[in-house]
């Protein structure tokens, strides 16, 4: 198992997001803060908030455009979001790159349901198992391949992909 030793890792803050793609995402959506300290283990929970309580407001779209704006307006602090950043090769396409699977997430944004049959109808006309997992999901035991119906609203409502970065074409600053 890959382990990080604090100091060797990030010296400075760190921002957990424990994320949902849910329609009421901002009361479903924690965040972790922790900040350095002197003391063993190297880190003290600074702070503890549902992205409801920082927005006001549980709705998905105003909750999750306002954890897009934390991240951007954050300063030398690293974030981990706990979401599926890409689906399976093998639904997007095995020559398509990143840019096929931004695409993909952005024409269905709106529809995490449709995406998600349509991730399915693809893996269906390959002959295979219905849902393939990627290698992350099955050496970390994921329960639930990215296109699953419990997992693929996160998928599709990912900030990261959903706030228009990385775009296609766009050159990053």
């Amino acid at each position: 198992m890959f382990t990080l030793r604090c100091r060797e890792a990030w010296a400075g803050t760190v921002c957990g997001v424990d994320f949902s793609g849910a329609k009421s995402a901002g009361r479903a959506t924690w965040i972790a803060r922790v900040e350095p300290d002197g003391e063993p283990p190297g880190r003290v929970l600074a702070e503890l908030a549902r992205l409801e309580d920082l927005c006001g407001t549980a709705e998905r779209s105003a909750a999750l455009a306002r954890l897009v704006t934390l991240i951007g307006d954050s300063l030398d602090v690293l974030w981990s979001l706990d979401f599926p950043f890409g689906l399976p090769y093998e639904v997007v396409g095995y020559d398509a790159g990143w840019s096929a699977q931004f695409e993909l997430i952005r024409e269905w944004h709106h529809d995490g349901y449709g995406m998600g049959a349509e991730c399915l109808r693809r893996a269906k006309a390959l002959g295979g198992p219905n849902h393939i997992r990627r290698l992350t999901d099955l050496e970390e035991r994921a329960p639930f391949d990215p296109y699953h119906y419990r997992i693929i609203y996160q998928t599709s409502h990912n900030p990261a992909l959903c706030s228009g970065a990385p775009a296609r074409g766009r050159a990053s600053s």
